[in-house]
């Protein structure tokens, strides 16, 4: 990857997300209510390669993006996982239901993973290729653009850190006594940041 191709992806240099994100280069950068919990251990784990072991019952859910440049760096048997497009679940009809299976096995604690260069920041751009996309799967030209014209909006957003702090409002208003951590990657180098207006949640 050349400098200019990884200043693209870097969130932390650029306009758009620099100021709005904290960066975490030791554990005790994050907030105390998440030191102690999987969620200081997933966070320890990506950003510092810290050692840490799966177990028979994983007490984490993560939820991130389809999005092929990240990758958790955690073991097998350490956390749930649900992937979606722009790393939500609240437009995903159902996706409750995902969830009250999780918390029957014991998870309270959710991190929610945001990034930059979302490719649902640009869905209305790509709708035609979707479209055509569909077709050469064999679905009729009509139903396969009435079916991307009706979940286009769905799936679009303007802004991910916008679109994650929406997300981590809505997970908490559902679920109340589960400890939700709204997290960050730049694509870049792929390390976690805390976004700025978690201050005003905690």
């Amino acid at each position: 990857m050349t400098e200019e191709q990884n200043d693209h992806l870097s969130a932390t240099r650029s306009i758009k997300f620099g100021s709005r994100l904290t960066q975490i280069e030791a554990p005790s950068d994050l907030p105390q209510r998440w030191q102690g919990t999987p969620i200081e251990d997933f966070i320890a784990a990506h950003n510092f390669e810290k050692p840490i072991k799966g177990s028979s019952e994983p007490k984490l859910l993560i939820v991130s993006c389809i999005e092929f440049r990240f990758m958790p760096q955690i073991p097998r048997n350490f956390a749930y996982m649900i992937r979606t497009a722009g790393g939500r679940i609240s437009h995903i009809p159902g996706a409750e239901f995902a969830l009250a299976y999780i918390l029957a096995n014991g998870v309270r604690h959710i991190a929610t993973v945001g990034h930059n260069d979302c490719g649902m920041t640009k869905v209305h751009a790509y709708k035609g290729k979707l479209v055509e996309a569909l077709i050469e799967q064999g679905w009729e030209k009509e139903h396969a653009h009435d079916f991307i014209e009706e979940n286009a909006e769905r799936y679009a957003m303007t802004d991910e850190i916008d679109s994650l702090e929406f997300e981590f409002i809505r997970l908490r208003s559902l679920f109340k006594k589960v400890e939700i951590a709204p997290l960050f990657v730049s694509l870049s180098t792929t390390r976690l940041h805390l976004p700025t207006w978690y201050d005003q949640y905690k």
